[in-house]
């Protein structure tokens, strides 16, 4: 009697579970914007990836001119491309992360992702390789996979 009880909650608590990821997922894809960019001292490199429910749009400024983008891409995300992205997120280990490095103060460059989920939201200026990053290590390699796709030299 005690098995088939604790076999029953065992099966209800994995089965809520699973639908409180689904609803979070269709809560993001909704309304969640994913953006990571590059800057650098010098104007050197200023840019932005924006990934929202089923669109990609990369920006290039260059040279310290914020009113014209010197490299525009727009592209599509299918809505299995986004799900895969979404899947090597956790979203409360991102939260948990702490960083605002400055490396562009000193003419360096920072790497930054500002995460959107519809509800809440959360920002981090990070130094790339940092041991700090390896809870979320898939999902940036992932961002900046895309961000390399859509990167035509000049």
């Amino acid at each position: 009697m005690f098995r088939a009880t604790l076999f029953t909650l065992i099966v209800i608590f994995g089965i809520s579970s699973c639908k409180e990821d689904q609803i979070v997922a269709e809560k993001f894809q909704a309304k969640g914007v994913i953006k990571s960019g590059t800057i650098c001292g010098w104007c050197s490199l200023n840019d932005t990836l924006t990934i929202s429910t089923n669109s990609l749009r990369y920006v290039n400024y260059t040279q310290c001119d914020n009113s014209r983008p010197a490299q525009e891409k727009i592209g599509q995300i299918t809505p299995s491309e986004f799900e895969n992205l979404l899947s090597n997120l956790d979203f409360e280990e991102f939260k948990k992360l702490d960083l605002n490095s400055c490396n562009v103060c000193f003419d360096g460059c920072d790497d930054w992702i500002f995460i959107d989920t519809g509800s809440e939201s959360h920002y981090i200026r990070l130094t790339r390789n940092d041991p700090k990053l390896e809870p979320i290590q898939e999902f940036i390699d992932q961002i900046n996979g895309i961000k390399s796709q859509l990167i035509t030299p000049n």
